[in-house]
Order: C-alpha cells, then sequence, then structure tokens
C-alpha cells in the first residue's frame, strides 16, 4: 500500500539524554512515547500508510530493523549513514510522491521531497496539530471501513484556523432559518408578487374614497 506519511523519528521525538545517570533505555522510552502518541491520533487506515525512520543509533536488540507497531512502519537505518539517507531513499522510491506527506524540520529532507513533489511539514507544528487532532496529510483521509477515526484531517499546509463555509459572517449566508439582518432586526420575508395579482387594499376608509373617485357610492 503506498505511503501516506513518512517520519523523521527522532527529529520528530527530539530525544535528549538525561544529564545525570540516564536510564540505559532512555532512547527506547523516547521512541515507544513517539508512537504510542502516533497509535493513538492516527486511525488504522493512516497507520497502515505510515512509516517512522529512526537513526541506527541503539536500536531494540529483541526486534528487527524492520518491525510493525501497530500497523505502522518502524525502520532502522541500518546499514545506512544515517536516517536521513533511508528516508531520501524512501523517497525517491515512491510511484506517487504527490500522495506523500513528509515529516520532518531537516532542510535535506525537506527539499529531497520537495523535488519529487512530495509536501513536507515541519515536525513541531505537525506534531502539535495531530495531538489537537488534525493530522495534516498532502490528500483527504481514508475512511476505514468501520468509521473509526481517532481524529480528523487537513491537507498538508493549509491553515487550521480558517473559516468555515456557508456560515454568516464567514463568507456564507444567514440561515432561511433565522431571519434576522445583521443588526438584529426582524426581517420581512415577503412572497414575490405575481405579474397578474391585483394589489390587495387592507383600510376600508381608503376603499371608500375609491369608489367615490370614480362615480360609486359606497353606502
Amino acid at each position: 500500500m503506498s505511503l501516506l506519511l513518512l517520519i523523521d523519528g527522532y527529529n520528530l521525538s527530539q530525544p535528549i539524554a538525561p544529564a545525570r545517570n540516564p536510564d540505559p533505555r532512555w532512547l527506547e522510552q523516547n521512541r515507544n512515547v513517539l508512537l504510542r502518541d502516533l497509535t493513538t491520533f492516527l486511525s488504522e487506515s493512516i497507520r497502515a500508510q505510515t512509516c517512522v525512520v529512526f537513526d541506527a543509533a541503539n536500536p531494540p536488540r529483541d526486534r528487527p530493523h524492520q518491525y510493525a507497531h501497530q500497523q505502522i512502519d518502524v525502520r532502522f537505518a541500518v546499514g545506512y549513514p544515517s536516517a536521513d539517507d533511508l528516508l531520501e531513499e524512501l523517497i525517491r522510491a515512491h510511484h506517487s510522491p504527490k500522495r506523500l506527506m513528509v515529516v520532518s524540520s531537516d532542510h535535506r529532507i525537506q527539499i529531497a521531497a520537495s523535488r519529487r513533489g512530495a509536501r513536507h511539514f515541519d515536525s513541531e507544528p505537525w506534531i502539535d496539530a495531530l495531538t489537537d487532532g488534525n493530522v495534516r496529510l498532502a490528500v483527504p483521509t481514508p475512511v476505514d471501513p468501520g468509521g473509526s477515526d481517532p481524529g480528523g484531517s487537513d491537507l498538508g499546509g493549509s491553515d487550521p484556523g480558517r473559516p468555515g463555509q456557508g456560515g454568516s459572517g464567514q463568507g456564507g449566508h444567514p440561515s432561511s432559518a433565522d431571519p434576522t439582518g445583521s443588526n438584529g432586526d426582524q426581517q420581512r420575508l415577503e412572497r414575490p408578487r405575481s405579474r397578474d395579482e391585483k394589489p390587495r387594499v387592507e383600510d376600508s376608509e381608503e376603499v371608500s374614497q375609491w369608489m367615490r373617485e370614480f362615480g360609486f357610492d359606497p353606502d
């Protein structure tokens, strides 16, 4: 299945070693936190089309260099100078790069994505949007067969604060169920009069006046 998300793992998680007596597994713990967040906020269908690449430093000893975590493809750049080299290889190999969102703040990776027509997004704002329920993708979110989706989606590069459509004050029109104008005054919703329809006069005194005008005795 074609990738929708390619994530520069350590660039996104920004691991920092503890200053004193670090836990030997601190880097693994950092990876687990990132994978937990991705599992929580990405729908099943998107996880199945997501790949996270980590540097080869301290890969898990009890797992192969590539494995699936809750359907997410997790890879360690074993045999590559750095994770960047593996990321670039995956970008080059993608058969429909316009569908791909590359999540990394590394300029080298962003340039590689742009050259192939893929979208890219800086790591920090991408993860902030994700935890707010907005999945930044290059294409609309696939719908899970069961209809479950832990968060909404948004196309990459768009403004999450953009106004909605069709609402009053947002470029749309006021609802017909609410006949109030912008100043709060009640508006009259009148039926248009047809060409053959005669005007109606409600005032009886005005009717009498018109009858006298034409020589009729209203009495």
